[in-house]
C-alpha cells in the first residue's frame, strides 16, 4: 500500500524539490527505512536512529505520530505530513549550492599556540599548553616499554587492530572505572584515538545539524569546535565555583526555546577554568537533561589529578534515567603522543560508535594500545599517579605563590582549584588578554587568552594559566615576565 508523504517547504530541497512523495509502506518502520534508503539527505534532517526525531512534527491523517498505534500500522492511512518543530532544534535549511562546495570549519586556538610558541626565537616560558611536563613523561620509561612490546610481539604490534580496541585494554579501562564507582563491563568500552576522537564519535552518533548542545563557558575549545563542525547550535552557560550553573542553563534553554540534544561537561578541574562540578550540580544537571530527553557527555581527563579534598562520583554512576557517555584518556597521566583514550557507554551506543569509527581510522593504533597495556601489566600505576599528584601539587602551589607575589595590588585575580592543570586568571576591566599575549610573547611568556574558550560570551579579560609543563623555577620566571607584560598594557 502507498502513503503520500507531504513535506513542509524547508524540507523539500532535501527530497529533490518534491513537495510530496509516494512511498509503499505497510508500517512506520518500513516508511522510515524507505526514506533513509531513497532520500538520505531528507533522512539526515528528519530521522534519528531510524525513527522520526524530536526536531520534526509528524502527523498521520492528522494524528500526531507520538500518539499513534504501537505497531505503527499504516493500513488505511493516506497521508503522512512532516513539519519542522516549532521551537528549538528546528530543521536546518539546506545551504545554497555554492556554499555547499566549501563551508566554514572550526579549529582550536589552543593548538595554534603550540605553533606560536614553537616559532618564537627567544626563550619562552609556556603556560599555554595543558600537556604533561617533561619530567612526568620521563617517569614512564617509554623507551623500555616500546622495546619490550616490539621484541615480544614483533610485527603483530604494528598491524591493524579490533575497532573497539584491544580486549585486555578495554578490561583495564572497565576495571579503573569500576574502582571509581562506575560499574563497567569491558563490552561497554571503546578505545579511541584520544579523548577528542571519543567526543567526535559521540557527536556523529547523536547530533544532527540544528541540534542544540549545552556547554560550559568558558569551555573546552576543541569540543566547542567539534559541535559547530557537526552543525550544532551551542548554548553557552556560565561556570562559577561549583562548575556549570545548572539553574542558568535551565533559564537559558527556556529563553531561547531550544530543545537540547546534548549536555557536555568537563566535571573535574575543568578546562579551562579548573573548576569542579559540585555533587548537587551533578544531580541537578542529570535531572535537567532527563527533562529534555537529552544525552550527557562527561569528559574527565583530569579526575585522577586531585590534590585536595575528596573525589566526586562520575555523573554516569549517579543512577539517572539519562544516557551518559563517559570519556577519558591516558594523555594526562601517561603519554599524550600515543593518542589513546576511551568512551564508556551502553553497549548499543558503543556498537554505533564502533561503526562510525570504522569510517574514520578503523582502529586506534595497535602499538600505542600495547604500550599502554605493558605499562599496566607491570603494575605500579597507582604509585605513578601518586607521583604525578605530588609533582603537579608542588607546581600549583609554586604558581599560586608566584601570582600572589607578582600581582599583588594590580586588580588581577585568579581562582583556587583543587586539582588539574589550570588557573583561570581575570584581568582588570579594560585589559584585553589577546593584546596582553602579543606583549607577553615579546617578554618571553605565553598563555591562552580567554576568548579562545567561547563562541559568543565575553571572556576577553581572562586567560588560562597552565602549570603543568614548566619547572617550578621556570614558573617563577614566567610569572615575572607576565608581570612585565602586564605593566606595559595596563
Amino acid at each position: 500500500m502507498s502513503v503520500i508523504v507531504r513535506l513542509a517547504t524547508p524540507l523539500r530541497a532535501a527530497a529533490g524539490g518534491n513537495a510530496t512523495l509516494s512511498i509503499d509502506a505497510p508500517d512506520l518502520a518500513t516508511l522510515t527505512r524507505e526514506i533513509a534508503d531513497r532520500y538520505p539527505e531528507l533522512a539526515a534532517r528528519v530521522l534519528r536512529d531510524g525513527e522520526f526525531g524530536r526536531f520534526v512534527n509528524v502527523f498521520i491523517d492528522g494524528e500526531d505520530v507520538r500518539f499513534f498505534s504501537a505497531d505503527g500500522d499504516l493500513s488505511g492511512k493516506r497521508t503522512v505530513e512532516i513539519l519542522p518543530a516549532m521551537s528549538g532544534g528546528a530543521v536546518a535549511p539546506l545551504p545554497e549550492q555554492s556554499a555547499r562546495r566549501e563551508h566554514e570549519v572550526f579549529g582550536s586556538f589552543i593548538d595554534e599556540t603550540i605553533g606560536i610558541v614553537a616559532r618564537q626565537t627567544r626563550d619562552t616560558v609556556s603556560f599555554a599548553v595543558g600537556s604533561p611536563s617533561r619530567e612526568a613523561l620521563e617517569l614512564v620509561g617509554a623507551d623500555d616499554l616500546t622495546a619490550t612490546v616490539l621484541q615480544r610481539e614483533g610485527a603483530s604490534a604494528l598491524g591493524y587492530g579490533i575497532t573497539e580496541g584491544e580486549p585486555e585494554l578495554r578490561a583495564v579501562v572497565a576495571a579503573g572505572a569500576s574502582a571509581r564507582g562506575l560499574e563497567t563491563d569491558a563490552s561497554e568500552v571503546l578505545i579511541s584515538a584520544g579523548a577528542l576522537q571519543a567526543i567526535d564519535l559521540a557527536c556523529r552518533v547523536y547530533l544532527r545539524p540544528g541540534d542544540a548542545v549545552v556547554v560550559e563557558s568558558p569551555g573546552f575549545a576543541n569540543a566547542l569546535s567539534a559541535f559547530r563542525n557537526h552543525g550544532a547550535t551551542v548554548l553557552e552557560v556560565p561556570v562559577d565555583g561549583e562548575g556549570l550553573d545548572v539553574g542558568e542553563a535551565s533559564r537559558l534553554i527556556r529563553r531561547s526555546g531550544a530543545r537540547p540534544r546534548m549536555f557536555f561537561v568537563v566535571p573535574n578541574f575543568q578546562n579551562p577554568s579548573g573548576e569542579t562540578l559540585s555533587l548537587a550540580r551533578r544531580e541537578s544537571l542529570l535531572a535537567l537533561a532527563a527533562s529534555h530527553d537529552a544525552i550527557v557527555v562527561e569528559d574527565d581527563p583530569y579526575g585522577l589529578l586531585r590534590y585536595r579534598g575528596a573525589d566526586l562520583p562520575p555523573l554516569a554512576s549517579l543512577g539517572s534515567r539519562v544516557d551518559v557517555v563517559s570519556i577519558g584518556t591516558f594523555s594526562k597521566t601517561f603519554l599524550p603522543g600515543l593518542r589513546v583514550g576511551w568512551a564508556i557507554a551502553a553497549t548499543d551506543t558503543i556498537r554505533r560508535m564502533t561503526k562510525v569509527k570504522q569510517t574514520m581510522d578503523s582502529s586506534t593504533g595497535t602499538l600505542a594500545q600495547r604500550i599502554v597495556l605493558e605499562f599496566h601489566r607491570r603494575g605500579g600505576v597507582e604509585a605513578h599517579v601518586g607521583r604525578l599528584r605530588e609533582l603537579y601539587r608542588h607546581k600549583q602551589e609554586r604558581a599560586r605563590t608566584a601570582l600572589a607575589r607578582e600581582f599583588a595590588g594590580t586588580g588581577v585575580t585568579w581562582n583556587d582549584p583543587d586539582g588539574g592543570f589550570y588557573f583561570w586568571v581575570r584581568l582588570p576591566r579594560g585589559v584585553d588578554a589577546r593584546k596582553l599575549l602579543d606583549v607577553a610573547l615579546e617578554e618571553g611568556v605565553a598563555f591562552v587568552p580567554g576568548q579562545a574558550f567561547a563562541i559568543d560570551r565575553d571572556h576577553s579579560n581572562a586567560l588560562r594559566f597552565s602549570i603543568s609543563a614548566p619547572s617550578p623555577e621556570r614558573i617563577d620566571e614566567g610569572v615575572r615576565r607576565l608581570r612585565r607584560a602586564f605593566d606595559r598594557v595596563a
